[in-house]
């Protein structure tokens, strides 16, 4: 039978008698109870999904921040470029790639709105994000981004500290490099906005993925521009990073 209670952590967690049922899906539960007609479970397993999913993002995430970390402190802080340059490699083969299919800067806003909703970015975790159009770009603002921005506030739902501070302490740059936007004091799990989808697509093609609006103050919100054609890119966005806006 299904149960979801507070007990033992302190925030919901299904708890199923018997036991063999714990293996049941809880998306498959979710749907027999809508097909069912059962609002009042139906909902308490929309408010448990929240919590079944953010554990394990939350770990694979961290995990990520204090492998960059220890790289730096153990091989140097210039020895992230590198790494960088790896795992994007890597992870493009299954992730990046996708990007590949999309035809227009639209459908590239429609994706990157997927993964941050993905990332439990926004207000309560939930995945809210605020989208809209400009005359020369999409805006996508994160308040807080999931992925890194998570790491430098207070957890909303478990209350845990930010990354950047005790009892955490990951790092955060110690100078300023062209994949930190020549800025100190970013955290080394934000400096792949500035790496994957700034840096490397600019060397290669010329126009970035998208563009991130790094804020040093962690209680303001995230942004993310699509501009719809490269010439509409302000120049201040290559020269962030010492690079030449083409034609220029």
């Amino acid at each position: 039978m299904l149960k979801i209670s507070h007990e033992p952590l302190g925030r919901l967690m299904r708890v199923d008698e018997p036991v063999e049922e714990l293996g049941i899906s809880t998306y498959d539960r979710l749907r027999d109870a809508v097909k069912a007609g059962d609002r009042e479970t139906a909902l308490k397993l929309i408010d448990y999904v929240q919590n079944e999913v953010k554990g394990i993002h939350d770990v694979y995430c961290d995990w990520s921040y204090a492998f960059l970390t220890w790289i730096s402190d153990n091989c140097g802080e210039a020895k992230l470029d590198d790494v960088l340059r790896y795992t994007k490699e890597r992870i493009s083969l299954a992730f990046f790639d996708q990007m590949k299919g999309l035809k227009t800067v639209k459908q590239q806003v429609q994706w990157y709105a997927e993964q941050m909703r993905a990332h439990r970015s926004g207000p309560g975790e939930s995945g809210t994000l605020k989208v809209w159009e400009e005359a020369d770009r999409y805006v996508i603002e994160c308040d807080p981004c999931g992925s890194g921005g998570r790491m430098r506030r207070k957890g909303e739902l478990d209350g845990t500290a930010p990354r950047t501070g005790p009892p955490f302490n990951l790092g955060k740059t110690k100078e300023a490099h062209q994949w930190s936007w020549y800025m100190k004091d970013v955290p080394y799990y934000c400096v792949h906005c500035c790496h994957w989808s700034e840096l490397l697509p600019m060397v290669e093609t010329g126009v970035p993925t998208r563009l991130a609006e790094y804020n040093p103050n962690p209680e303001a919100p995230c942004r993310l521009y699509f501009y719809k054609k490269p010439g509409l890119i302000p120049e201040r966005f290559y020269k962030r990073i010492g690079l030449k806006k083409p034609g220029k």
